[in-house]
């Protein structure tokens, strides 16, 4: 991991959405990348909706730098819906 500073897990799961994940790993507490997971979109009431996840070691960030990941990718899947919308 030395020579990949920015690796990180992700995995995508399409056929399925969620409310939740849980990620529990063995010696968890000494597993610093990111593991970041989504899941199917869906709609409902009239709004597109993708699960979401980080699993993420506290001592590398805290929530104030996940939240602004998670406004990002809003921003970002909200700006893709809206191209195709009209």
């Amino acid at each position: 991991m030395a020579n990949h500073p920015n690796w990180f897990d992700a995995s995508y799961i399409s056929w399925l959405s969620y409310d939740s994940l849980n990620i529990e790993l063995p010696d968890g507490h000494l597993f610093f990348a990111p593991i970041i997971n989504w899941g199917r979109y869906h709609e409902e009431n009239g709004q597109f909706l993708m699960p979401v996840s980080v699993r993420l070691n506290h001592a590398i960030a805290d929530g104030y730098l996940v939240a602004k990941v998670f406004k990002l990718l809003e921003d970002e899947m909200s700006a893709f819906c809206n191209q195709y919308k009209n």
